[in-house]
């Protein structure tokens, strides 16, 4: 019996994926196959390397498929159904059997217990080797064309031709993907940023980068859209405001923040885990049982020190005033700007190399019971290049990883 041979356009997490599984598939049905992954840079599987800091959020421990499912600002209903056939819990049970362990940690985030993405790397390598899965890195493919011996030719920058009867791509957010893409009739959807934190300049922030704030309330207004709400942690750097919090609400704003040009008002609770009421109630009791203390020695336990003086210096509060004397419009401008907080938003920041885009080949032209194209029979889609992405906490992981096998299976058994 002949090959099946199966070129896989990118080396990265969705490629190599749907690479072993395909293979896997392929021994179990006992058919023959010839599996090529096909990488345009000098570096296989980048961005599973720089993941979490290094230490690879595999995916999330939501294995509630319905749920999961809600954690996808485009892509959420369209993945519903390929989510029944490989979640989340499915990975962990995946890796398992390669003798990868994975672990939870309070937030969700599922992470291997070696704390580091070379265990991720090194266990799809060494399945490459074993799975006799070739590798071609330093080749990026040029053109996507009709074959005469097999159903699709790929032809990298050097002239080289393959034949093949099967086709993933699965480029990631590369500029080259989408071109292929479009050269076979797909329409590549309005791109944008996504997952990234904000600049602001403002005094309030200046000098307490590194703080974090475990439970804050976001709302995003962006000029003539509708606002954005998120909770979540948020951290204050350099630049502004990052952490989960400020991920997610980039994530849902994707698009209305990019027409806007990056320019937004943020209001911010930075005591999201207490009702307003309770907050005000709280330096109201401060207020009244420490009358002859200094406002700076005094202030609710739920925040650092130095942001509390940085606050009370920002509302130029004398810090060594006793609380007996602070007015009640103080007391209200304290909790004004401890539970609606407005920044102006300058611009965004980006991860280096780690970062996620939404837009991608439209979701209404790939059959999600398979990840093949409707425009072109015999090539498929998986991970990022799709119009599909998540916010951070493994969820763009495991639309690689549940796309990548959904893939796989198809074109073995198709």
């Amino acid at each position: 019996m002949e090959p099946l041979e199966i070129g896989i356009v990118g080396g990265g997490a969705a490629g190599f994926f749907c690479a072993i599984n395909a293979a896997l598939f392929a021994q179990e049905r006992q058919r023959p196959v010839k599996i090529t992954i096909f990488e345009s840079g000098h570096q296989f599987l980048k961005k599973v390397r720089i993941s979490g800091g290094g230490r690879c959020n595999v995916t999330h421990n939501l294995f509630e498929v319905q749920k999961f499912c809600e954690n996808y600002p485009r892509g959420q209903r369209e993945l519903l159904s390929p989510m029944q056939k490989f979640q989340a819990q499915d990975t962990v049970a995946w890796f398992a059997r390669q003798g990868v362990d994975l672990v939870a940690e309070s937030d969700g985030r599922m992470f291997p217990t070696s704390n580091s993405s070379e265990t991720i790397i090194s266990t799809y390598l060494d399945l490459v080797k074993k799975l006799a899965i070739r590798t071609v890195d330093r080749s990026p493919i040029q053109e996507i064309r009709q074959g005469s011996e097999k159903a699709w030719e790929l032809v990298t920058k050097q002239q080289d031709v393959f034949a093949c009867d099967r086709i993933l791509i699965a480029t990631g957010s590369a500029e080259r993907g989408y071109q292929l893409a479009e050269s076979l009739g797909h329409k590549i959807t309005e791109r944008a940023p996504s997952l990234f934190s904000f600049k602001i300049s403002h005094p309030l922030l200046a000098d307490l980068q590194g703080l974090s704030f475990p439970n804050t309330s976001l709302q995003l207004k962006i000029p003539n859209q509708k606002s954005f709400k998120q909770n979540g942690p948020t951290l204050i750097t350099h630049w502004g405001l990052s952490g989960p919090g400020i991920l997610k609400l980039s994530a849902w704003a994707a698009r209305e923040m990019k027409k806007a040009d990056y320019r937004a008002t943020l209001v911010v609770n930075w005591v999201a885990n207490q009702d307003k009421t309770h907050v005000l109630e709280t330096l109201q009791t401060i207020k009244a049982e420490n009358g002859k203390t200094q406002i700076k020695n005094a202030y609710p336990t739920v925040l650092a020190k130095r942001f509390w003086l940085q606050l009370l210096n920002v509302l130029q509060l004398d810090v060594d005033k006793q609380w007996a004397n602070v007015s009640k419009k103080e007391l209200q401008r304290i909790f004004q700007n401890l539970t609606q907080c407005e920044f102006e938003i300058q611009g965004q920041n980006r991860f280096k190399d780690e970062f996620v885009e939404c837009g991608g080949v439209s979701l209404k032209e790939i059959n999600f019971k398979t990840m093949e194209s409707k425009k072109a029979p015999g090539v498929y889609f998986a991970g990022e290049i799709l119009d599909v992405d998540g916010i951070t906490g493994g969820f763009n992981f495991q639309n690689a990883w549940t796309t990548g096998w959904l893939a796989a299976q198809s074109m073995v058994s198709g």
